[in-house]
């Protein structure tokens, strides 16, 4: 699903070519790495790209630095009198069934990343037909923030463990699409996975042999993958 992303401003600075581009910017909203969150910025930078390698609807954002060092900038969602809320509980069925592979995919890719925290970070819209909305975002606690300490969170990562305990879209999405994304994960390369966590370069604290350990256990889970949501099918499959 191709996303739209708010533009603050278009300036009056103009460039050559034949598109008549101009210079513009866009609202972000800025992630830090905290005491209560120290490796928010890689995990959220890698889950992005396992999504974007999956084709996850999740909202886009970029790798940026500012005075305090490295952060993540992740980009707003919108469009011009659209005004996009997260996604309340009592929504959730109702998006689940608009956006019925979306959820699904969704659902699929948190479990893989162990994102247990998804809550309401989602944005949907249900009134525009003619421009679908449906992205994920906050990804902090996947990954490397699956336990308190990275290793541990590697560590379960590897292991046929559903992690994600409660969903938004638990019990609201279809069997067969969920499983057609757990084998879309299994059928990618184990390369593609690691290219997305190995970054050739520590990222603030997050050092090449966290970022090699943390590839190799999303090796396994991808294998382990379809395991995990058939063992708890009862959980995460609507039964309407």
């Amino acid at each position: 699903m191709t996303a739209n992303y708010k533009i603050r401003s278009i300036r009056k600075k103009s460039f050559s070519g034949i598109t008549a581009p101009v210079a513009c910017s866009l609202d972000a909203i800025l992630k830090f790495d905290s005491a209560e969150s120290p490796f928010c910025v890689y995990s959220e930078l890698v889950a992005l790209r396992l999504a974007q390698t999956f084709h996850i609807p999740v909202a886009s954002g970029v790798l940026t630095t500012t005075s305090g060092g490295e952060s993540y900038a992740s980009i707003e969602l919108g469009a011009p009198g659209l005004r996009l809320p997260d996604l309340l509980p009592p929504q959730f069925e109702n998006a689940a069934s608009h956006y019925a592979d979306e959820a699904a995919a969704l659902v699929v890719f948190d479990i893989f990343i162990g994102n247990w925290d998804r809550g309401s970070n989602i944005k949907v819209s249900l009134v525009t037909p003619h421009l679908p909305i449906f992205q994920g975002f906050d990804h902090e606690h996947g990954l490397l923030g699956v336990e308190n300490d990275p290793m541990m969170s590697i560590e379960r990562l590897a292991k046929p463990d559903l992690i994600v305990l409660n969903h938004p879209f638990y019990g609201f999405v279809s069997g067969a699409l969920v499983k057609k994304w757990a084998e879309r994960i299994f059928q990618v390369d184990d390369v593609m996975i690691r290219e997305c966590c190995e970054l050739k370069r520590p990222l603030r604290t997050v050092t090449l042999d966290m970022q090699g350990n943390l590839a190799a256990a999303l090796c396994k889970r991808k294998l382990h993958l379809s395991q995990i949501i058939s063992s708890n099918i009862t959980k995460i499959k609507s039964w309407r």
